[in-house]
Order: C-alpha cells, then sequence, then structure tokens
C-alpha cells in the first residue's frame, strides 16, 4: 500500500512541475519580438474594464500555461463561476493565497521575482470583472 502512495506522490509532482517547465521554456524560447500582449475579451465580448497591461503581461507570462487549460484545478482565465466565489473574499485575500501559495500552485506562482504590485495587477487581471 505504501508503494501506491508513492506513486501517486510522484505522479502529483510530474503533474506540478510540468506547467512549470512549460513556462520556462516559453521564457527561454521567445522569438524576441516587441509585440503587444493580446487583449482579454470578457464573455460579453467587451474589453476587460481595468486590465492594465501590467496585468496583462504578468499573467501571459507566469499564469496563462496553468489558468488558460485550468492545470491542477486552477479557475480558468473568463470563468465567473468559478472566480465568483473566490472574488467574495476580496482581492487582499486572492493576493495573500497567491503569495503563499496554495495546493499545487506555489507560493507566487511561477513568479518569485515579481513584486506584489505586479501579483495584484496579474490578479485583477485574472479574476476580471465580476
Amino acid at each position: 500500500m505504501a508503494g501506491f502512495g508513492l506513486g501517486l506522490a510522484g505522479l502529483v509532482g510530474i503533474a506540478v512541475l510540468i506547467p512549470i517547465l512549460y513556462v520556462l521554456m516559453m521564457d527561454w524560447s521567445g522569438d524576441g519580438s516587441d509585440r503587444d500582449p493580446p487583449v482579454r475579451i470578457a464573455a460579453e465580448g467587451t474589453r476587460v474594464p481595468g486590465a492594465t497591461s501590467l496585468g496583462v503581461a504578468v499573467y501571459e507570462r507566469a499564469y496563462a500555461v496553468c489558468h488558460d487549460t485550468g492545470v491542477a484545478n486552477a479557475p480558468k482565465l473568463g470563468d465567473r463561476v468559478a472566480w465568483e466565489p473566490r472574488m467574495a473574499q476580496g482581492i487582499q485575500r486572492l493576493l495573500r493565497s497567491l503569495i503563499a501559495g496554495k495546493g499545487a500552485m506555489p507560493p507566487r506562482g511561477t513568479c518569485a521575482e515579481c513584486s506584489d504590485a505586479d501579483l495584484r495587477a496579474a490578479v485583477e487581471y485574472l479574476s476580471g470583472p465580476l
């Protein structure tokens, strides 16, 4: 039975490492272009109010790999049902969870070098208008 637990722990570890490695590889293999980050479109088809270029850039660089696909149950970008109960707790609580880490998400997500202001901009962009 101990072998099962060890195998399960290994699978969880791999599931957490794959998106992190993907993000790191994307940073190293960039094409060096100065393209503008994509503009997030709200479910209603309008531009997200308050989406700063900093929030978009930090999100795309460090969080899109998990929150675009829902890896390890990460709430997806634009998923109002998933984000509403989280936002009801307040932006400060979301920011504290991001800084400390939660579940499969490591502390500060995959952006250890980001300032708290960078993280806040990404959270505001990711959670969108609710």
